[in-house]
């Protein structure tokens, strides 16, 4: 996956309401992982296009099943 780094290479805005808790924990995650949530819902949805059920079926396994929806 291709990180983007120029905000000039991003041409849309969305919003994602999350959990405080689940927020605050992501964040630390990705500030670990030397990384931002731009980032990281920018390799999601890559990964989600490039192949969907690959992309659901190995989400599905990581949370037990569990659909966020």
């Amino acid at each position: 996956m291709q990180k983007t780094d120029l905000k000039s290479d991003r041409d849309k805005q969305v919003q994602v309401r999350l959990p405080a808790s689940l927020h605050k924990q992501l964040k630390l995650a990705l500030i670990q992982d030397d990384s931002s949530l731009a980032d990281f819902f920018n390799e999601a949805a890559e990964a989600y296009l490039k192949n969907p059920e690959k992309y659901r079926k190995t989400v599905g396994n990581i949370n037990g099943g569990k659909s966020n929806g």
